[in-house]
């Protein structure tokens, strides 16, 4: 698999002393050689610094600088810096600075951005299975979808992704979706003739029609006031989000349903990434493997703060029994079932019910 070659290339990146690619910006020949000088530089780094040659990379991302996925992204970016002895830099660029998903994915691309964060549902264009991870109760957790897509499923994926021009890094934890209403939720039956918002996808639209409710699609800054007015009784986000957006102001009932769990994805150019020697692409992918271990810490802290936060505003939250989860699952299995909605997905169901 790509990031065990790649790690293995890494020691063998660290003797030769990370040589730099032609046609790269040259550093000023003081600065290199002062941070050549760092007591805390391995040989390598050293060695890349006094070559002179940099390269300078943009990194583009829709949330908000303190958002744990835009955190660990720093994290990388600190990381390929401080072992490239500044000789590649990673520029952050937070909160849609670049433009949304759709728009920072096209320059990347044609190689104007060079890395980005993406969820699944502008990516699945170029890989249809990912359309798959919308099916509700597809995973049983968050560590049975890493189980998952740490593995081959995850290479797959990311193979399909070179055709377009694009290199896939790894997979954030974004957490799992759940109801929130006006009124307590606890099984099933509770979800009768409920108006529910949803975004605006076949898949969701589904879910809610599967469990007997009303699906009303609205945008995701009118959730709020739509709640506030009775537009709709009830919505589905993570806990993070719920927490964040004030939902819980109009809407203080929470179910740990878990209806969908799924990851965000890293992505590069191909052009950039084809442009990076080998033991570049090993340093990178190497900082990328430490980020997402610390974006999954982070999302769980952040879970943890939001919990409590919850809890201290008054929210009531509910976990719900093995039985009543079976009869939500058991509700929305006519999706998997359904030509247009899961049949066409059921190889790729197949391949991740079968990861234990």
């Amino acid at each position: 698999m790509k990031k065990r070659q790649l790690s293995m290339l890494l020691a063998g990146a660290l003797l030769l002393g990370l040589t730099a690619c032609g046609g790269n910006e040259k550093a000023d020949g003081t600065q290199a050689a002062a941070a050549g000088s760092s007591g805390t530089e391995t040989t390598a780094q050293a060695a890349a610094a006094a070559s002179g040659e940099t390269k300078n990379f943009k990194l583009a991302t829709d949330q908000a600088a303190d958002y744990p996925n835009t955190v660990a992204l720093q994290s990388f970016a600190d990381e390929v810096k401080e072992k490239t002895g500044g000789r590649i830099t990673i520029t952050l660029y937070p909160s849609a600075q670049l433009g949304d998903e759709n728009a920072y994915l096209q320059q990347l691309q044609m190689g104007a951005v060079d890395f980005a964060k993406s969820s699944v549902a502008p990516l699945a264009q170029f890989c249809s299975d990912l359309n798959a991870l919308s099916l509700p109760y597809l995973f049983d957790s968050e560590e049975h979808m890493f189980r998952c897509l740490d593995g081959e499923i995850g290479e797959e994926i990311f193979e399909s992704f070179e055709s377009a021009n694009i290199v896939g890094l790894g997979f954030t934890n974004n957490g799992s979706r759940c109801f929130f209403s006006k009124a307590p939720i606890r099984s099933v039956e509770d979800m009768s003739g409920l108006k529910v918002r949803v975004q605006s996808s076949p898949m969701m639209l589904g879910l809610v029609e599967s469990l007997g409710g009303f699906p009303q699609s609205i945008a995701s800054t009118e959730v709020y006031s739509a709640l506030q007015t009775g537009i709709v009784d009830c919505a589905e986000n993570n806990i993070n989000i719920y927490c964040s957006e004030s939902y819980y102001e109009q809407a203080p009932y929470f179910i740990y349903d878990h209806h969908n769990i799924q990851p965000e994805i890293i992505v590069a150019s191909k052009a950039t990434w084809d442009g990076l020697s080998t033991e570049d692409q090993a340093v990178i992918q190497e900082a990328m493997d430490h980020a997402m271990e610390y974006q999954r810490e982070l999302w769980k802290e952040r879970e943890e703060a939001s919990q409590k936060t919850l809890t201290e505003g008054g929210v009531t939250f509910y976990e719900p029994t093995e039985e009543e989860l079976s009869a939500f699952r058991e509700k929305c299995q006519t999706m998997y079932e359904d030509a247009e909605l899961g049949q066409s997905y059921a190889e790729f169901v197949s391949k991740i019910r079968a990861v234990e």
